[in-house]
This record gives C-alpha cells, sequence and structure tokens, in this order.
C-alpha cells in the first residue's frame, strides 16, 4: 500500500525553491540547492519531484495561487479602475526600489526564460497572464457598463495593452537597475484610462 504524501513536505520543498527561483531564475537552482534550502536530503526531494521540469511547474502553480488571489482583489467587484491600475504600477514599483531593482514579476521572469526551451511552463504562464488581462478587462468593462468610461472603450484590448507595458517596464527597470520605467508606465496607463472617463 503506498504511503499518503506528505503534503507539509511538498509545500517546504516548493517554498523553498520558489524563494530561489524568484531570486536566480530556473536555470541557475540546482536540485541539490533546493534539497538543502528545504533542509532534506536529495533522495527525498526526488521522491516527491522527480524531476526539476516537474518542480518548477510546482513552484509556478504555487506563486501563480498567490499572484491570481492579489489580482482577483485588486479588480474586484467595485474598485475603481483607475485607482487599481496605478496601484498595480506602484506596488511593484516599491518592491523594486527595496530590492535594488532585483526580482520583478515571476511570471515576466519564467516568460523571458523559459518560453522557448519549456512549454509545459509556456502554457502556464502564458494562462496565467491572460487571466490577469481578463480580471482587469472585466474591471475596465464593469466600470464602462456604469457609465464611468465611454462606450467606445475597447476594454479587452485596453487591458492586453496594460498588461503588456507593466510587463515590458518591470524588465527595463530590471535591466536599468531603477523604477523609472515603471513610474513612466504607470502615468501613461493612468493617462490612457483617464482619456476614456466620461
Amino acid at each position: 500500500m503506498s504511503r499518503a504524501p506528505n503534503l507539509e513536505a511538498r509545500e517546504k520543498i516548493v517554498k523553498a525553491a520558489y524563494g530561489l527561483m524568484y531570486s536566480r531564475g530556473f536555470k541557475d537552482v540546482s536540485m541539490d540547492e533546493v534539497a538543502e534550502a528545504a533542509g532534506l536530503k536529495k533522495a527525498n526531494l526526488f521522491h516527491y519531484y522527480p524531476t526539476k521540469e516537474a518542480l518548477g511547474l510546482a513552484v509556478f502553480d504555487y506563486a501563480s495561487a498567490q499572484m491570481r488571489a492579489k489580482v482577483e482583489e485588486r479588480f474586484s467587484q467595485g474598485t475603481d479602475p483607475i485607482r487599481s491600475v496605478e496601484g498595480m504600477f506602484t506596488e511593484v514599483a516599491d518592491g523594486m526600489e527595496a530590492s535594488c531593482c532585483r526580482g520583478g514579476c515571476f511570471a515576466g521572469n519564467l516568460a523571458q526564460e523559459l518560453s522557448d526551451h519549456f512549454e509545459k511552463m509556456r502554457v502556464k504562464v502564458s494562462s496565467y497572464l491572460k487571466d490577469w488581462t481578463a480580471q482587469l478587462a472585466g474591471s475596465l468593462e464593469r466600470a464602462r457598463e456604469r457609465g464611468y468610461f465611454r462606450k467606445d472603450m475597447k476594454c479587452k484590448e485596453s487591458a492586453e495593452a496594460i498588461v503588456s507595458l507593466f510587463e515590458g517596464a518591470t524588465l527595463v527597470c530590471k535591466a536599468n537597475k531603477e523604477t523609472k520605467p515603471l513610474d513612466n508606465a504607470k502615468n501613461m496607463a493612468v493617462s490612457y484610462l483617464k482619456g476614456y472617463k466620461t
């Protein structure tokens, strides 16, 4: 009879791996380092995650669940969409400032690093980005329906552009080691949305 999976051990492994992968990327983290960070023998790590790819997918599931919850809260029913978008940029800019522009967006980091080499991860990251865009589009649509925005606003396209602007600005912040790109992107996104206000 097989033993039930030790959920506590799995969570410990995933959290340790997330910390390493967020700061250094997927490829630069070894299974030995994950085992050490989790306080496990390597054999025990492989019992739960037979490959680094399997572990990476579990890490993204863990991280994306947290990110999805934050996105859902930010763009929930009744929130001011312009303030929500502004807050999205400001929160990450503050985090980047505190970390000397290291880290950034975990989903964006993995998209840059792995999309051409790890199809299962690309699909997961794409799904997360589409969900985030849909949450933002829904917020814009609800605001348009209640007369906050003009009827000619294209909510889906606007949301796609804002998420793309956010991801691009985060990448440039990491390259330039300054948060000005996120500040500029925030101002452009807010200005764009204000242009549709009634």
